[in-house]
């Protein structure tokens, strides 16, 4: 049976998101760190963002999985 889910190329766009998420916490960090705010934003509003694009994250790849699943049928 063809492994349907198995590690293959994947677009740079896929990367993206993920990148885009590292990058706000630590981001969420340096500036609880700091006690700063960049641009009116405080640190919590740098972790919800984290968290909204893990939730997108979440959302893409349980959507490729249900696409890969009913292509099978």
């Amino acid at each position: 049976m063809k492994n349907q889910l198995a590690s293959r190329k994947r677009p740079i766009g896929h990367y993206i998101p993920r990148y885009l998420a590292v990058l706000l916490l630590i981001v969420g960090i340096v500036t609880a760190a700091l006690n700063a705010t960049f641009g009116g934003f405080t640190p919590i509003m740098w972790f919800l963002l984290a968290l909204v694009d893990v939730l997108i994250i979440t959302c893409h790849e349980v959507m490729t999985i249900r696409i890969s699943l009913e292509s099978n049928k």
